[in-house]
Formats: structure tokens, sequence, C-alpha cells
């Protein structure tokens, strides 16, 4: 499974299919967790995002059928992708790899520009710093 965020919050199957996310708050699930770049988030954190003060009757009920909806799209998208949304004493995360998230992509890029640009080989780095830089801006949609 692929993710986007820089642009729409989009998910793909490996093959390229769109996924489809139902509802805000599961959509908005998905991009807190991919904000998140993997590490856990907790659960208070979640729902303060999620609700804000406009809290539900029951909070932690409520977040987990959301991750419940998310898993279920993932799953039905793609199957065995249900277990990327992961779940633990430190709270809900997301398996993802800079392979699979644009954001995470763009950021290892942006690095490798910048040390391009410090290279003592001038030739080389012009090419090498303009490949990266076109490689990067590839990944922004919209």
């Amino acid at each position: 499974m692929r993710f986007g965020v820089l642009g729409p919050v989009t998910a793909w199957t490996d093959a390229g299919t769109p996924v489809v996310v139902q509802g805000l708050k599961v959509r908005a699930l998905l991009a807190d967790l991919l904000v998140h770049e993997g590490r856990p988030v907790p659960a208070d954190r979640l729902i303060d995002d999620l609700w804000g003060s406009d809290l539900p009757g029951n909070p932690a009920g409520t977040l987990s059928a959301k991750v419940s909806q998310l898993r279920r799209a993932f799953e039905d998208a793609e199957p065995g992708s249900r277990a990327l949304v992961q779940s633990g004493p430190a709270g809900y995360s997301l398996a993802v790899s800079s392979a699979d998230c644009d954001a995470l992509r763009f950021s290892e890029l942006v690095t490798a520009g910048a040390w391009m640009r410090r290279s003592r080989c001038g030739a080389v780095r012009h090419t090498r710093t303009s490949l990266t830089t076109r490689s990067s801006r590839r990944l922004w949609r919209g």
C-alpha cells in the first residue's frame, strides 16, 4: 500500500488502485497516523486531534471504531493490509516506509539534495542536485 499527503490525503494499493476511505474522521485518522511517520500515537492524542473539545460520548470506543473502519478499508482494497494499522501500549501506528509515503520520500530527497550541494565536484553536484530536485517536485500532487 502507498500513501500520499503532498496534496489530498490518499492511499493506493500496490497495483495503483485508489483506496476508498469513507468518512471525514477516518480520513483524518489516516492523515494523523501518516504525519507521525510510523511512530505510535497515544489514543488520547488521536482523540484530541480528531474531536478536540467536541468529544463523542465514548471517545475511546469511538476511536476504536474509526481504527476498525480504517483497517477494513485497507483490507477491502488489498487483502492483508489491515495489519498496517498497528496498536500497542504506546498507541496506534501505521507501518509505513519512505518507499510507501510521498512525504517521507520527499524528505529523503531533500536531505540527499542538501548533501549533494555540499559535494566537492561541481559537475556531479549540479547534475545530481537537478535530478533530486526534479524527483522531489514530481511527488507533489494538486
